[in-house]
């Protein structure tokens, strides 16, 4: 028998092929992978989109609504002012619908200094008088700043040439104010040439709003003898929160005016401006008022107290209150109907016609008509 050797040959692999078809398992199934990952993106990009489309409808539909509301309250207004016979122009309604911002300020002595000395030579010497009024005293005149904001200076500017126009005199009034880190824009000089010599007058601002009551008034005599008379409040602003202008609404404004004032055929136009409702202890508030121009002449409509008073009167009653340097001053005891001032004493409790807290736990009641409940956070500042 003979004997038959079987032999077992092992199969030979083709790694090359065996290679490719892994490749095309992990090629076919990255595609899949990436495919599934760009329909997702796709998905999500299209609900962004919708999301996108939905709040700009929801905005649309919000200014739309508002816009609906604004015309027809508009509407309402010029009805009920035709009735009386009142004509209000259409840029009145555009100017009241912003509310203006209530601010207090505190005394910055170190600017009252750097007036002084922008206008003194030599080596200035200060001390105080009665009323909180620190007065300088240099080779060539003197200067005092009460703490009322009430200031007078008397000098003699030797050391540069005498003014030949309008432009030099504003320019050495602007240098003076430069010199103490006084910022004011242009617009607010007044310029004017007699046979005395030149006036160059400055209006305080708060915001580009004009604070009434508060001017620089510089006269440039033969031989540069300077006098500078006014008020002028320093130091930094800081704004107040009144609850009561939450519910601030132009048409209780127009109707205020309209109101006290009877004899008004037509509200031409309306700009913000400014009241100090205390003048004492070297801390002011600034109270947003309406000045409305009308055939009747000009009124101030305070915004919190809804009273209403002629601008001349204020003006008026603001210039004979400038020689009133007293510890205890108050902007309204002029003889108007503005006073929305706060005693400077925040030890006691006033009761004033907004509500004013302070950091030392002063509470007073309130008497705006927007809000009886009125409260002024003055934290800021105390």
């Amino acid at each position: 028998m003979s004997k038959r050797r079987l032999s077992l040959k092992k199969p030979k692999l083709n790694f090359k092929k065996v290679k490719q078809k892994l490749s095309g398992l992990r090629r076919g199934g990255r595609k899949r992978r990436l495919h599934a990952w760009g329909r997702v993106k796709t998905v999500c990009i299209w609900m962004l989109l919708a999301g996108n489309i939905a709040l700009l409808a929801v905005f649309g539909a919000v200014k739309g609504y508002d816009w609906y509301l604004s015309v027809q309250t508009r509407q309402q207004i010029d009805a009920k002012l035709a009735e009386k016979g009142i004509l209000c122009g259409s840029s009145v309604y555009h100017t009241l619908a912003d509310c203006p911002q209530p601010y207090t300020l505190r005394t910055d002595h170190a600017v009252q200094k750097a007036f002084a000395q922008a206008l003194l030579t030599g080596d200035p010497t200060s001390y105080a008088e009665k009323g909180n009024t620190t007065v300088w005293v240099g080779d060539n005149g003197s200067v005092s700043w009460a703490a009322s904001g009430d200031v007078n200076a008397s000098v003699t500017l030797g050391s540069i040439p005498e003014p030949q126009t309008e432009e030099q005199a504003q320019q050495i009034v602007q240098d003076v104010l430069d010199g103490a880190d006084i910022r004011v824009r242009s617009s607010s000089f007044t310029v004017m040439q007699d046979e005395t010599g030149y006036t160059v007058e400055v209006s305080q601002e708060l915001g580009q709003a004009e604070l009434l009551g508060c001017s620089l008034k510089f006269c440039i005599a033969p031989g540069n003898v300077v006098t500078v008379t006014g008020k002028w409040c320093t130091g930094e602003v800081q704004p107040l929160k009144v609850r009561a202008l939450s519910s601030y609404s132009p048409a209780h404004m127009i109707f205020a005016l309209v109101s006290a004032q009877s004899d008004i055929v037509q509200i031409v136009s309306a700009q913000p401006v400014y009241v100090l409702s205390d003048r004492s202890g070297g801390r002011f508030t600034a109270i947003p008022c309406w000045r409305f121009l009308t055939d009747d002449g000009d009124y101030v409509l305070n915004i919190l107290s809804g009273d209403v008073v002629s601008a001349e009167e204020l003006e008026g009653a603001a210039d004979t209150a400038d020689g009133d340097t007293a510890d205890d001053t108050d902007a309204g005891d002029t003889g108007t109907d503005i006073d929305t001032g706060y005693d400077a004493d925040t030890s006691a409790d006033t009761d004033t016609d907004y509500d004013t807290e302070t950091d030392t736990g002063t509470d007073t009641g309130t008497g705006a008509d927007a809000d009886p409940g009125a409260d002024m956070n003055n934290g800021a500042v105390g």
